[in-house]
């Protein structure tokens, strides 16, 4: 492997003449950086630099890899393929949302892991950045601790919570201290930088697991396909909800599956006309958030249509149900207000080992 400053000459010549690493190399330094072994100065130059820069399809299969390899592997219960859903932005305009789509996985029978930076609005909120803020945003965590859910903070304690109630939400630090310290910088440093795209994609299970990737620029869904298609591993990739991995609940952005290495749209982003504004909290406060996560689990009020057909897809991508039908009726089952759903997807291939 060339030396460091060599490496970092690589990639912090600016946006026109900066060189992407070859993805062996780019392992080995994210490798480095994650045991600690990058001093202050290094770790600002690679952070800035793949700011400006942006990383390559192979430096980011490298980070990833070396991600994956140095950090707690989990153990999911036998059954369905588990969901990673990464939550690593809160939302501030609109409720966030991802921990009900969390709990109806997990009422349907599929175990779901909820990672992230685990802090609400009140932690964050002297954290004034100019670069997606995290200033009074609310986080899922937060969300679910208030639901009576409390985080879990250890490798057992997040195999436990999924053999118990098929959910764990856990802080990155429990997965992951080398990706935490790195995530810390951005409070030195001001910028996000690729490593807010890393923990996004990471795998912490030993086995195979689906993704749930979000984007908040539709150009990013070009970089997932490539990274899904080439590990071959499957994933539900949308545009999330202020970064966060759950469709908006008043418009169902286009849902794109990837498995086996290929990728394709399983719904069309919904172009028509709203009839009727479906029911969300009053607004984006922990108290009218869950509020509303009680209701649309009791029965009271309805899942919004996106989130039941993104909540579909991944049903049937995990081998819950062979088929978006069959994920629909589970759904119906579990959520006593819903009303009869007709989507007009496009049909997924039956899921080896699929659970009717």
């Amino acid at each position: 492997m060339r030396t460091l400053p060599q490496l970092i000459g690589d990639v912090a010549r600016g946006k026109e003449h900066a060189r992407d690493l070859p993805e062996e190399e780019a392992q080995a330094l994210f490798a480095a950086w994650l045991a600690g072994d990058l001093d202050a100065y290094r770790q600002g130059a690679l952070w800035t630099a793949y700011r400006i820069k942006g990383e390559s399809a192979d430096e980011l299969l490298g980070f990833v890899t070396a991600s994956e390899q140095a950090m707690h592997r989990i153990n999911a219960p036998a059954g369905p393929l588990p969901i990673i859903l990464p939550s690593y932005n809160g939302a501030r305009r609109e409720a966030n949302l991802l921990p009900l789509l969390a709990l109806v996985l997990a009422r349907a029978g599929v175990p779901v892991l909820l990672h992230g930076s685990h802090g609400g609005a009140a932690e964050d909120a002297d954290l004034a950045l100019t670069d997606h803020s995290p200033a009074n945003r609310v986080s899922s965590a937060a969300l679910l601790t208030a639901l009576g859910l409390p985080a879990a903070h250890s490798p057992q304690a997040i195999h436990d919570d999924l053999k118990k109630q098929n959910l764990a939400h856990a802080p990155i630090d429990a997965l992951s201290p080398g990706l935490a310290r790195i995530l810390a910088l951005r409070q030195q440093l001001g910028v996000r930088s690729s490593v807010h795209t890393v923990v996004k994609l990471i795998n912490p299970f030993a086995g195979p697991a689906i993704h749930c990737a979000a984007v908040t620029h539709p150009p990013y869904l070009e970089r997932l396909k490539t990274f899904f298609g080439r590990t071959r591993r499957r994933a539900l990739c949308l545009r999330g909800t202020e970064g966060e991995p759950f469709a908006h609940p008043k418009r169902r952005p286009a849902l794109l599956g990837c498995q086996d290495g290929a990728c394709a749209t399983l719904l069309e982003k919904d172009g028509q006309p709203l009839l009727r504004l479906p029911d969300l909290p009053a607004d984006g406060g922990i108290t009218a958030t869950c509020r509303f996560v009680e209701e649309v689990l009791n029965g009271t009020l309805a899942l919004p249509d996106p989130l039941f057909d993104q909540a579909a897809c991944l049903l049937v991508l995990s081998g819950r149900s062979p088929g978006l039908d069959a994920a629909g009726a589970v759904l119906e089952a579990i959520l006593p207000a819903q009303h009869p759903h007709a989507s007009s997807p496009k049909p997924l291939p039956p899921s080896p080992g699929a659970h009717s």
